[in-house]
């Protein structure tokens, strides 16, 4: 599950600023700056539907803005199996978590090396190759943390082992959420980082069986983070950065992002090229800024490829006589200033 990619428990995780709780939708202006236009094609992740919960926390492609002000995204349900099928529905705006894509039209998030998840073979056909993490082509087994794909998890549905995990042969028969949330919980105690970080996805968020409690996600992020988990480093930067779950830290956000971006995980190394480029938590550093956009850009993110094109733009302001081009970056996605002096 993922945060800012916050998002990502998903692996996304660019998280929320919301301090709502119970599932309500965030107001207007909660809409986090570091999100991406809602743009048709990009992707996006369903937060906060009161009237549709089954819908949150679900990966999305946005299709159109609507006259009413909605967004029409489409969601595909049981994805490459034999019940896949496909939805159109209106979100408000303040409902969706938008990612930056990577160039070269790979979706944030879909390199999984740089953000520290696999591509690994079914195994129980050896035959599918799932996304680890993004859970595409892969069902996630809570009990064991393992993952089968899609076709096979459908298959066992139909077999009388249908209640026993095909991996760790667990009790299973329960499939409730609460259910699934006291198997993520007890292998979080038992101290597994994945299990960690998606615990802490679920208190960030908040679901039915689990209520909204950002200052517990913080703490389990940090749980996770120690563990060597990038996505918990970077969520538990962003909760520091936006004040989520506790005070606003800049130092500790510069902190964390650093050792996400150490750790591979591609946004975690963009917002802390941007912490350094603004002295935001950390000493202001332009040289060394730009060494880690520039990570972040050849790892295909977009946010650091903007970054990059504009401090060169606004550089050569500065080198045509328009004065010395003070730029001063922001965290905010696409936000540079700098003054002529």
């Amino acid at each position: 599950m993922g945060k800012k990619s916050k998002k990502n428990v998903k692996s996304s995780s660019t998280k929320s600023s919301s301090s709502s709780s119970n599932n309500n939708p965030p107001p207007q202006n909660s809409i986090p700056r570091t999100q991406a236009p809602a743009a048709p094609g990009r992707k996006a992740i369903i937060r906060g539907l009161v009237s549709r919960k089954d819908l949150n926390g679900l990966e999305v492609t946005i299709q159109n803005a609507l006259d009413n002000g909605r967004i029409a995204v489409e969601v595909v349900f049981g994805r490459d199996t034999i019940a896949e099928r496909r939805e159109v529905v209106a979100i408000k705006r303040e409902n969706l978590e938008t990612r930056w894509n990577c160039i070269g039209g790979i979706e944030a998030g879909s390199d999984m090396k740089h953000w520290g998840m696999t591509e690994e073979e079914c195994p129980i056909c050896m035959d599918v190759v799932m996304n680890i993490g993004l859970n595409k082509n892969a069902a996630y087994l809570e009990c064991c943390g393992k993952s089968i794909c899609e076709k096979c998890f459908v298959q066992t549905q139909f077999t009388k082992q249908k209640d026993v995990c095909p991996l760790c042969r667990a009790d299973i028969s329960d499939g409730s959420e609460t259910a699934a949330i006291k198997r993520i919980r007890a292998r979080a105690e038992r101290g597994d980082a994945n299990a960690m970080y998606n615990l802490g996805g679920y208190y960030d968020t908040g679901r039915p069986s689990i209520p909204k409690d950002q200052a517990m996600a913080r703490v389990w992020f940090l749980r996770a983070a120690e563990k060597g988990e990038s996505r918990g480093a970077y969520n538990l930067a962003c909760s520091y950065r936006d004040g989520e779950g506790g005070a606003v830290d800049k130092a500790q956000a510069a902190k964390y992002f650093r050792m996400a971006g150490e750790r591979g995980h591609i946004q975690g190394v963009t917002c802390y090229g941007l912490a350094l480029m603004s002295g935001e938590g950390i000493k202001r550093d332009i040289v060394e800024g730009k060494k880690w956009l520039k990570k972040g850009a050849d790892a295909g993110d977009e946010l650091a490829v903007q970054q990059l094109q504009m401090h060169e733009m606004m550089a050569s302001f500065g080198g045509m006589g328009m004065g010395n081009g003070n730029i001063s970056c922001s965290s905010s996605p696409g936000m540079m200033s700098f003054s002529m002096g």
